[in-house]
Parts: C-alpha cells; structure tokens; sequence
C-alpha cells in the first residue's frame, strides 16, 4: 500500500507540472460476473455501484482513483442457509484515451484493494487482498464537459489461508456518467 501512495503522489506532481491537467469525476455502475463457479453457484452476479476520479497527467493519459461498492446475499451450497456477502474494491491505475470530438476510446489498468466480508451461520470472513484490473470503453461526449462511458473490465483477486480459498475475480460491463473540468 505505501508503494501505490508513493506512485500517486509522484504521478500528481508530475501531472502538475506538466501542464493544466483536466479532471474527470464520474458515477459508474455496471453488472459484475464472477468468473469463480463456486462464487456464482451461491451468490451469483450482480449490479456494482462506484465511483472515481481521474486527472490527466500528460497529453492522453490520465491518473484514476476509483472505488466500488457489491452486496449480495445468497444460499450456502450444502446446508441452504442464508449468507451475505460485501465486496468494496479501492484502486488507482492509469488509462490511456484517445481524445476525438464525440468519442474517445481507452484503455486502462491498475491495482486494486479488495475488502471482502462474508456472514452467515458457520461465521465470518473479513479480509482484505490486493488485486488488478483492466478495463476498455468509450467515453461518448453529450454536451459540453457531459460524457457517458461505456466499458467492459476485468478484475482478478483471490484470497487463501489455511482454511479456504476464495476467488472474487470477474467480468464487468457498465455505464458512467462523468463531467470533465
């Protein structure tokens, strides 16, 4: 964690004194796909809720910081009793955009902190894992500073101990609603 405080804090001072950097600031929500069967199997997929801010940092690429927000409750597999999940990944990365007048098509990556928390009647599970993402879309301008993004990413992170072995990796298609400043 302190080496991605220190990417961001040198990458905001580059961005900085390069030039005047545009920001994005943006409410995201898209429906996740676990790839894990075990992981469908009881809470399957489900609408994800975030945000994020991103900063231009030199000519089309820009600094992210984005957060996210997945609950579900569902049956464990053998004894059908209720269980609930919460899953709320944090990351920063950077993206690539490719700046046209109506589109503008990107490419981004990152590291992500997973905090995953399970409850039901045999216990609890809180835990927290690094992780990464990978995302493609489209930001289509409305009007003015306006976007609406649209993109597909992909998500892997897994957590192990002595016990388990939990697999929160997956697949997302969403849509944004961004202003750009």
């Amino acid at each position: 964690m302190r080496k991605i405080i220190v990417m961001v804090g040198v990458l905001l001072f580059v961005s900085g004194s390069s030039h005047a950097a545009n920001i994005i600031l943006e409410f995201k929500t898209q429906y996740f796909s676990p790839s894990d069967e075990e992981f469908k199997d009881i809470y399957g997929g489900g609408v994800m809720y975030g945000g994020e801010v991103s900063i231009g940092v030199w000519k089309g690429l820009e600094l992210w910081f984005g957060g996210s927000y997945f609950s579900r409750e569902g049956e464990l597999t053998f004894t059908k009793e209720k269980t609930e999940l919460r899953i709320v990944p944090v990351g920063v990365g950077l993206r690539y955009r490719w700046r046209g007048k109506s589109l503008s098509p990107y490419l981004a990556a990152g590291l992500g902190l997973y905090q995953f928390k399970e409850s039901n009647p045999i216990g609890e599970v809180d835990l927290g894992e690094a992780g990464f993402v990978a995302a493609i879309g489209t930001y289509v301008r409305i009007t003015g500073g306006l976007l609406i993004d649209l993109y597909a990413n992909y998500s892997v992170c897994e957590f192990s101990s002595d016990d388990f072995e939990i697999n929160i990796s997956g697949f997302g298609t969403g849509i944004g609603i961004a202003y750009e400043f």
